[in-house]
């Protein structure tokens, strides 16, 4: 889940020139180096910063809230093209985690250096606190009604007894699409021990530990439960799940670094790597898996994709694909910005710079469709036409909502 802050350091621009390679970690970011002959019409495509906040990160964000919108409300579409459907490799909601993290590296980084550790960990620590109080207002709400609805994405019927509230109190029990919230809440109260650790120089300890609990979580599941089992909570997996998160924390507080060695990268051979993994992987999600069946005793494709690219336990496949994806987009924002930007920023900029409000409200948006849509008359959500008009005037309600700042005091952003 994105964060609320409002300017995200910018990673870094083609047209700027690297800072010396011995600035400190929270100072200003580094920056790849592009080489200066490229056609004109080029380099106005290419992104040029306009100051601190990388509205590419923006864009990203606001793709996965937009994807997150489409995939949730379900049925066939035309979009899922380009949302991925919630079936391929990637989702909305490994992008959410890790550019979360990254933004949290990024921000505080700098903010340690100029107001002192135990200020941004209380800042931290309060948004951690905030993040809570969503998690139980939206699972109280969102849950209630879909009781009172008889929704079918409930996973039981309980009653609700004062066991069952200390439990979703205690962040012991959630239900579907609020599962996400408790996950990041959890992330945000830990993440000040994590930036401890950065800043004192013990980035081997958080990698080691990130990488280990999830390497245990891939042999050791039910051993490898921390900080505790939380009923319900099937796909978002903390020992698994926290990868995306720390993961992104640990290259966005190093990203002089991180930059520092990817500018020294042969730029076009890269490229061709990147943009050739991802046909692989986008032509074995289109088979089914059929290459790999019979991998590991697996005795079809499909069985072979959940081994190794199950999004619950975050497969070793699906890490390798996001490492694919994410910078092969990142990297296509950056010198196709201008068209991008012109064609669809006015929404995904918006939604990304909002993208806590827009998963909260889409919640509802998923509520209200599941009630009033079995009720019109010829409507079939499996007919892509009409679903995909459903889910383009969801996207749309949402974005005027965002445009027209309601419900912005009430609702975090």
């Amino acid at each position: 889940m994105p964060t609320d802050e409002v300017s995200a350091a910018a990673i870094g621009t083609p047209q700027q020139a690297p800072p010396p390679a011995a600035a400190p970690a929270g100072s200003a970011v580094a920056t790849p180096v592009v080489p200066a002959k490229r056609p004109a019409a080029f380099r106005r495509w290419t992104y040029a910063a306009a100051g601190r906040r990388d509205l590419r990160l923006d864009f990203l964000r606001g793709f996965c809230a937009f994807a997150m919108v489409v995939d949730h409300l379900g049925g066939a579409s035309f979009l899922y093209p380009f949302t991925g459907g919630n079936r391929f490799f990637v989702s909305a909601a490994e992008g959410f985690i890790f550019l979360s993290g990254l933004l949290v590296g990024l921000i505080y980084g700098p903010r340690i250096l100029r107001d002192g550790l135990t200020v941004v960990q209380l800042h931290l620590l309060r948004r951690a606190l905030t993040l809570y109080g969503v998690t139980l207002g939206l699972t109280f709400t969102f849950v209630g009604l879909s009781r009172l609805a008889d929704m079918p994405w409930l996973q039981d019927v309980e009653r609700l007894t004062p066991p069952l509230v200390v439990s979703i109190l205690t962040l012991h029990y959630t239900y579907y699409l609020v599962d996400v919230m408790l996950f990041y809440t959890l992330m945000l109260a830990i993440a000040p021990l994590g930036l401890l650790l950065l800043h004192t120089g013990h980035t081997a300890v958080v990698v080691g530990l990130s990488v280990g609990l999830w390497a245990l979580y891939q042999w050791f599941p039910e051993a490898a439960q921390v900080p505790w089992t939380i009923v319900n909570n099937q796909t978002f997996n903390v020992p698994a799940w926290q990868l995306w998160f720390y993961g992104g924390m640990v290259i966005g507080y190093h990203r002089n670094w991180v930059w520092k060695r990817a500018s020294r990268l042969p730029r076009i051979p890269a490229v061709a790597l990147l943009v050739t993994a991802a046909v692989g992987l986008i032509a074995l999600r289109l088979t089914d898996g059929a290459p790999l069946a019979g991998i590991a005793g697996t005795p079809d494709g499909p069985a072979a994709i959940e081994l190794l690219f199950g999004k619950e336990s975050a497969r070793p496949g699906r890490v390798l694909a996001f490492a694919v994806f994410f910078p092969l987009f990142y990297l296509t924002l950056t010198y196709v910005w201008r068209p991008l930007e012109r064609a669809s920023g006015w929404l995904m900029i918006p939604f990304g710079a909002n993208a806590l409000y827009v998963y909260a409200v889409h919640l509802f948006a998923v509520y209200l469709s599941a009630l009033f849509l079995p009720y019109v008359p010829g409507f079939d959500r499996f007919d892509p036409v009409q679903n995909t008009a459903v889910q383009i005037a969801a996207v749309l309600a949402i974005w005027l909502m965002v445009k027209r700042e309601l419900l912005f005091d009430v609702i975090p952003r």
